[in-house]
């Protein structure tokens, strides 16, 4: 129904009258003035600046100018990127190849050209797919080139994209100005608020030009929530709320002009700031649970810790992170100059350490309700203190935190009193709470009433109106005692769950049950898989680098960037290495030449490399540890170069020269020497029957105690490069390569052992086989193309995180875990796929604890139902450290460290074997590699 059918009449006319009266006036204005001055009205809108008029079809004469600019400018197109995802202005349609859609844009545009096209639609075939590309075009062209010189239908346009099908969840306008966006919020506001509210639908809108970080999620970290926030809601209304409060006496008495009450309020304290010797004595206090009393000034924190080295690294630890000018060997001044000494740069306020240790104690041990405000609150309102002594009397509070959580605020309140006591006692001052007796007060007019009356008074209000409620409620059929009978039963069930929990904290800590909280979030992963992306702009910097003199030299580094080219090769790339060496002259310039030369052998090496699979190339030099103790006793560990090893192949090499060692059993030459002299004996007549059963059994005894027999296959490599199959493929024999000989009389530094006769002894064919493995992987590489891999534990500097390199650089597709799931974090793991990532290969990122046993399920459900993955290399390199812990000394930390990097860990395995067991995946296993390193409190650093 059309406007003018469904507008009221009168409303109708006098709109009509409005516009006719306007256009009489510009007739005058006109007239006298010589010229119409544009203001916005009905039907005109003057924008500031352009003088053509767009979107009209007073434009229609530039149709065809414009037609043929675009049709220069626009090349072939992909016509899947336009079918159902772009809806014309012009038509407000979505975009198809069909006849019926092009006689809709010729029903607008009455244009010649596709008039000729649908008189001969079928004659020409345009509905075949081997004119859909070329119809696409031409549709576009005809679609942009009339839409600057047509009305747009943005109406139309929005209710598209409003309704089903596409019922957007997030609209993104790019341009100057949120323009289209303020519209399309108007229109869900008129139009589908109520349906979408019905449907619970949220829809977000957004402009590029003031909400960017909103569209790519650019957010900030979230913190932690302020233990001081008042908890709202739900929570709120779940803490089990103390018992009403009599009324302050203050608020019913309204005496004109009346004095204070004579206990209305504490004395105020002369406040003052907090001391850094009270924060270092309370910290020490805290750390080796001790009272204040048990930690003089006198002493210095190296006599407070008994010659526990490893507690005093951690007391260290923790006041460098209060402090930012703890001074060098402050363990061995006294804590009274060591205090002093921080005073210089001390704020006067909780750092970062204690502020966490207050904001964990207020949150773990008061009861519900109770937050960090509250508590300050009542200090200051009972004992007259300011912020300086609030904060000073809550670290006292520290070295007295009760065992489980309290129960009532009453209970709360009295254990602040007597950190407040204690606090007093320390700092040398006298503290008189408030609220204490209702004496006196002259002056003033009017009389007062005691507490008590004003008790009895009001009690008898109440209950006179209980009975009113009670009689009305009867009246009307109404339980009023059922909403009281579900809190009493809900405060019930409450406090049965709180005794569950404090019994569980008591059981296992605080520190356990918030180290053992679930990450994963699915919604949280990232994924990255554009290395087609990255290189081309690794050549492209490669490039240009060459053309600007900057690089002249092939180095470890260039290698290294033109394997990682290699590694990433594909057709298009070659195809873009094609055209940008062909345009290049090199009689330009001596860098132009060296362009010319280096980027056409670069450009064979990737068209040889597009029929190899990806592989991953060590081509820096290896390095030696390096241990040294300096004058001051310190001792710095550091990675050095190796003498006389420049590549990898020269490290395998001197690992394979080994050093030389005493003679030892040849296990494989004792058991065929062995066998030999039992077929001797067993063949020769002179020997007897018990004779020979003795010698038998001693045979039997001495091939018993040199070990099982490995069965080994020797056969030639297929190539250079080692791949695992499919698991489709079915069973497949171990092919090993031919074992390196190995020198007499030495032993290689990396060797496989073996038990013979109670007693480890290098295996030589074990070693063999695994040094001519690691010779090929130097010399040719190894891919991991087609090959899937969990690793967790992946941090900045991380033996784990190397190895994530490898297998990117190789072509797997890569699972990583992280515990500090932030913008920061995605961003490095974006950077290490951008600097490495190999064809074919994929990065997926996810929030993760390990210490969690949902998080662990929820990870290996993720990997292979959402993902479709079957993980052919694990590694859990997830850690936790844990320091200064002996066996009389295991605490909640220690249990969770325990659990990530031990029971978790089986965890997974288990999970992951439960899956392919489920899955029937039995010829496909998982390779899984443990450190099997003792924890030295280094582990998670």
């Amino acid at each position: 129904m059309s406007i003018l059918q469904s507008a009221d009449p009168a409303v109708l006319r006098s709109k009509l009258s409005e516009i006719i009266a306007g256009a009489d006036a510009a007739a005058r204005e006109e007239a006298s003035r010589g010229r119409i001055e544009l203001k916005r009205g009905y039907c005109t809108i003057p924008l500031p600046g352009i003088d053509v008029p767009f979107h009209s079809r007073v434009l229609g004469g530039g149709v065809p100018e414009f037609h043929a600019f675009l049709s220069k400018r626009i090349g072939d197109i992909n016509p899947d990127i336009l079918v159902g995802k772009y809806i014309p202005n012009l038509v407000a349609k979505p975009f198809e190849l069909t006849k019926s859609y092009a006689e809709l844009i010729f029903a607008t545009t009455d244009s010649p050209r596709l008039g000729k096209m649908l008189q001969n639609w079928e004659a020409d075939g345009w509905g075949t797919p081997e004119k859909r590309q070329r119809l696409a075009k031409e549709l576009l062209l005809l679609l942009l080139s009339h839409q600057f010189a047509s009305p747009v239908r943005w109406i139309e346009t929005q209710d598209v994209f409003f309704n089903a099908p596409y019922s957007f969840e997030r609209f993104i306008e790019f341009g100057p100005s949120p323009t289209l966006k303020g519209m399309a919020q108007k229109t869900a506001a008129l139009k589908y608020a109520a349906r979408d509210q019905a449907k619970g639908k949220r829809r977000a809108m957004f402009c590029h030009s003031g909400d960017k970080d909103k569209i790519y999620y650019n957010f900030a970290d979230a913190e932690a929530a302020a233990v001081e926030t008042t908890p709202a809601g739900p929570s709120s209304a779940a803490a089990p709320a103390p018992a009403a409060a009599a009324p302050a006496p203050a608020a019913a008495a309204p005496a004109p002009a009346a004095a204070p009450s004579g206990g209305a309020a504490a004395a105020d304290v002369p406040d003052e700031p907090l001391k850094a010797v009270d924060t270092l004595r309370v910290i020490l206090a805290q750390k080796l649970k001790k009272p204040l009393a048990e930690v003089p000034l006198s002493k210095a924190i190296k006599d407070l810790v008994g010659g526990k080295s490893t507690l005093q690294n951690e007391l260290i630890a923790s006041l460098s992170e209060e402090f930012a000018n703890l001074p060098e060997r402050g363990e061995e001044m006294p804590l009274e100059e060591l205090g002093a000494t921080l005073a210089a740069g001390y704020s006067g306020a909780p750092g970062k350490y204690t502020s966490a240790l207050v904001a964990r104690m207020v949150g773990g041990k008061m009861p519900g309700g109770f937050n960090l405000a509250t508590a300050k609150a009542h200090l200051n309102r009972t004992w007259g203190l300011g912020p300086g002594r609030t904060d000073a009397v809550l670290l006292v509070a520290l070295t007295q935190e009760p065992a489980k959580r309290l129960g009532a605020e009453g209970d709360a309140k009295a254990f602040l009193d007597t950190a407040a006591q204690q606090y007093a006692q320390n700092a040398g001052i006298t503290l008189s709470s408030g609220g204490g007796g209702g004496g006196g007060g002259g002056g003033g007019g009017g009389s007062t009433i005691s507490a008590e009356e004003l008790e009895k008074l009001q009690g008898r209000h109440d209950e006179h109106a209980r009975r009113q409620i009670q009689i009305l409620e009867r009246y009307i059929g109404v339980d009023g005692r059922a909403g009281a009978r579900l809190a009493e039963s809900t405060k019930a069930e409450l406090a049965a769950a709180q005794g569950q929990l404090d019994a569980i904290s008591r059981e296992h800590g605080e520190t356990y049950i918030n180290m053992i909280m679930p990450r994963f979030d699915a919604l949280k992963a990232r994924h990255f898989a554009s290395y087609w992306n990255w290189s081309r702009q690794d050549a492209q910097h490669l490039w240009y680098d060459i053309l600007s003199g900057r690089l002249t030299t092939v180095d470890r580094e260039i290698t290294q960037r033109c394997l990682t080219i290699l590694a990433r090769a594909d057709a298009t790339l070659i195809e873009l290495m094609a055209y940008t060496i062909a345009k290049v002259d090199p009689t330009q310039g001596p860098t132009y030449a060296l362009a010319k030369e280096f980027g056409q052998m670069l450009l064979e090496n990737c068209r040889e490399a597009l029929s190899h699979p990806p592989t991953y190339k060590e081509v820096y030099a290896p390095t030696a540890p390096h241990t040294q103790i300096t004058a001051k006793g310190d001792i710095v560990y550091e990675e050095v170069k190796r003498e006389g090893v420049r590549k990898l192949e020269a490290y395998v090499a001197e690992m394979a020269a080994g050093t030389r060692v005493g003679p030892q059993v040849n296990v494989e030459a004792a058991r065929e020497q062995m066998a030999k002299l039992w077929t001797l004996i067993r063949n020769e007549p002179s020997f007897s029957k018990v004779g020979k059963n003795t010698i038998k059994s001693m045979y039997t005894e001495v091939v018993r105690s040199l070990g099982p027999t490995r069965q080994l296959g020797a056969g030639p490599r297929s190539g250079p490069r080692h791949r695992r199959q499919s698991s489709q493929a079915g069973p497949r024999p171990v092919v090993l390569p031919e074992p390196a000989a190995l020198p007499e009389n030495r032993e290689p530094f990396l060797n496989f052992k073996r038990k013979v006769g109670g007693e480890w002894q290098t295996s030589t064919q074990l070693t063999g086989v695994y040094m001519t493995l690691l010779e090929d992987m130097a010399k040719n590489g190894v891919t991991f193309q087609g090959q899937n891999a969990l690793l967790t534990g992946v941090g900045k500097g991380s033996i784990a995180l190397e190895v994530a390199k490898g297998l990117l650089a190789g072509g797997a597709r890569v699972v990583i875990t992280t515990s500090s799931y932030s913008r920061a974090t995605l961003d490095f793991y974006k950077t290490i796929f951008q600097n490495v990532g190999a064809r074919g290969a994929t990065l997926t990122v996810v929030p993760f604890n390990g210490a969690s046993k949902e998080d662990v399920q929820n990870l290996v459900t993720y990997i292979y139902e959402t993902l479709r993955m079957d993980l052919d290399i694990l590694i859990p390199f997830a850690a936790i450290s844990v320091v200064g812990k002996q066996i009389d000394d295991i605490d909640d930390r220690a249990e969770v460290a325990f659990r990530a990097m031990l029971t978790n860990v089986v965890r997974l395995l288990g999970a992951v074997k439960a899956v392919k067991a489920a899955k029937h995946i039995v010829s496909r296993p998982t390779v899984v590699l443990l450190p099997l390193s003792p924890n030295h409190g280094v582990f998670g650093k």
